[in-house]
């Protein structure tokens, strides 16, 4: 027999994750409000109220799903996208602005309060608060990407090429003689010794020759100390610099000097005393 008791949890349970959907879209309101704040009232297109409703909406929209059909939450976000659609025309026309990353965000707090009532809340903070981060960094962005140079942005492109689009390709099973040719583990060195000496370029230009070999060096020893002894071989054989050759020197006895610790951690997490 259905109990009063239940239908009480059941309405907590929904009560509960609209007021998670609510506070998900007051969290981008409440980056998109303080921007505008300087604004008059009337100006804002979308501030912390908006964006509050527009979770809750989002929320509210799969509760109606349930009862009326899985064409209404689709129905709204329709909707949803064209009053934003609007709302940024309206600005563009006075403000002369082509940004379309409020009306983004505006369909993306949508999403975020269905998701929660859907029952994936953890998928929907985690969102919001990621595009909550990156609407607040807007400027720090921008800065990044002026100061990025066409060679850079290639060289991270072909490592994320080579690391996220051909290492799972290849057969992870051995070949040869006694099965000692893995392809997938050999392509895995390539990897590594792509992303030292990536993450090694970034930290020597942006912290220096000293601390950015040194940074590297521990970075690289929690992984592998041999890819940083190849590529910093390869890296003071090209410099041919005396000042460098040291430092490069020091940084594979540091990261030589880490795997000792490594090991021990990894036994300790594989065989806990």
């Amino acid at each position: 027999m259905y109990q009063l008791s239940d239908f009480l949890g059941a309405v907590s349970q929904d009560l509960f994750a609209l007021g998670i959907a609510l506070a998900l879209g007051a969290l981008i309101g409440l980056q998109r409000g303080w921007l505008a704040r300087d604004k008059a009232a009337g100006q804002r297109v979308a501030g912390i109220r908006t964006h509050a409703l527009l979770g809750l909406l989002g929320g509210l929209s799969v509760q109606l799903g349930r009862e009326l059909g899985n064409w209404v939450p689709a129905i709204l976000l329709v909707m949803v996208a064209l009053a934003g659609l609007a709302g940024f025309l309206m600005q563009n026309r006075q403000q002369q602005d082509f940004s379309i990353t409020s009306w983004v965000g505006q369909v993306l707090t949508f999403c975020f309060g269905a998701l929660v009532v859907a029952g994936q809340p953890v998928i929907a903070a985690a969102a919001a608060v990621v595009t909550a981060t990156i609407l607040d960094n807007k400027e720090s962005i921008h800065r990044f990407l002026k100061t990025l140079e066409a060679n850079e942005l290639d060289a991270g492109l072909k490592l994320l090429l080579i690391s996220v689009v051909v290492l799972p390709l290849l057969p992870n099973e051995g070949f040869g003689p006694g099965d000692v040719l893995n392809p997938r583990e050999i392509w895995w060195m390539v990897v590594l010794i792509a992303a030292i000496g990536f993450i090694g370029y970034f930290a020597m230009r942006f912290g220096g020759s000293t601390r950015g070999i040194m940074f590297t060096s521990l970075f690289a020893g929690l992984s592998s100390s041999t890819a940083l002894t190849l590529h910093f071989s390869r890296l003071s054989r090209q410099s041919n610099s005396r000042q460098l050759s040291p430092l490069l020197a020091a940084g594979i006895l540091i990261a030589c000097g880490t795997m000792f610790p490594r090991i021990l951690l990894y036994a300790a997490l594989i065989y806990p005393p």
